[in-house]
């Protein structure tokens, strides 16, 4: 029987759970409100898995500011919500804005396998 692959589906869930857990219950940056709030990947993780566990690549925000808002929304179908969204991040967050589109497109060979090992023991998922 073959074993599983380093970057094997179960490695990354489990990695994702882990790096995401510590922003649950935070105060939604946008609006304040603590109801399921979560961590948002402001480059999109299939853009750039590099920041996928990068601190920097997110905000802590509740489901009507993530997805199901209508005026500010980071993933509305509304694009005018999205747009607002955005502004907002690069007004607020100038830092993380500008770190977030130097890096957008940063790439590296890692492994979920690797990332989990360094998460849980509370080092940088890539190092």
């Amino acid at each position: 029987m073959k074993s599983k692959p380093a970057n094997h589906r179960s490695y990354r869930i489990k990695a994702d759970e882990l790096f995401m857990k510590p922003y649950r219950g935070l105060p939604c940056e946008v609006c304040g409100s603590t109801y399921k709030t979560v961590f948002h990947h402001n480059v999109p993780k299939s853009r750039s898995k590099a920041l996928r566990y990068d601190k920097m690549n997110g905000t802590v925000l509740c489901p009507s500011c993530h997805v199901f808002g209508n005026k500010r929304c980071a993933h509305s179908k509304n694009v005018f919500a999205v747009e607002e969204y955005v502004e907002w991040f690069k007004w607020n967050r100038p830092e993380q804005y500008t770190y977030c589109k130097s890096n957008q497109y940063l790439q590296r060979k890692y492994s979920y396998k690797d990332a989990l090992e360094n998460l849980k023991e509370g080092r940088n998922a890539w190092e």
